[in-house]
């Protein structure tokens, strides 16, 4: 949930005049996504417990935003409105889609790790124990 928090700040941050400094949902998501870290790590002892989901929920669908309309022409300051006509790219846009691919390949790897964690982790049910024939 705090990844949703911290794209929807996100949004806010990238306009078409260009980044626009952190806002108050940025914080108090960045805030608690570090919190449950710290806590996974306290409890689990796994330093990446969960954040790769919130990198994956913040990464891809910036991704996908600054991967489509790269090919426009950078908004120029105190632009008209977009419309069909008229359209062009934030200011950073090719930023926005390096750092997202790099967030979300960091993601993906964090993914990889915690379920090979998951399948080596040993069974908390006691093995069954079949009857001694003899």
């Amino acid at each position: 949930m705090a990844g949703v928090l911290l794209f929807y700040g996100t949004e806010a941050m990238i306009t078409s005049a260009g980044f626009r400094g952190p806002n108050i949902v940025v914080l108090v998501a960045l805030l608690v996504i570090g919190l449950l870290a710290a806590a996974a790590w306290r409890s689990e002892r796994r330093p990446t417990g969960g954040l790769w989901v919130a990198g994956m929920v913040v990464a891809l669908p910036l991704l996908l935003q600054s991967a489509s309309p790269r090919s426009g022409p950078i908004c120029p300051p105190d632009h008209p409105p977009l419309t069909e006509t008229y359209t062009c790219v934030a200011p950073g846009a090719p930023v926005v889609l390096a750092i997202s691919s790099v967030v979300l390949l960091l993601s993906v790897a964090g993914a990889v790790v915690e379920l090979r964690g998951l399948m080596g982790r040993p069974r908390s049910a006691a093995p069954i124990q079949r009857p001694e024939s003899g």
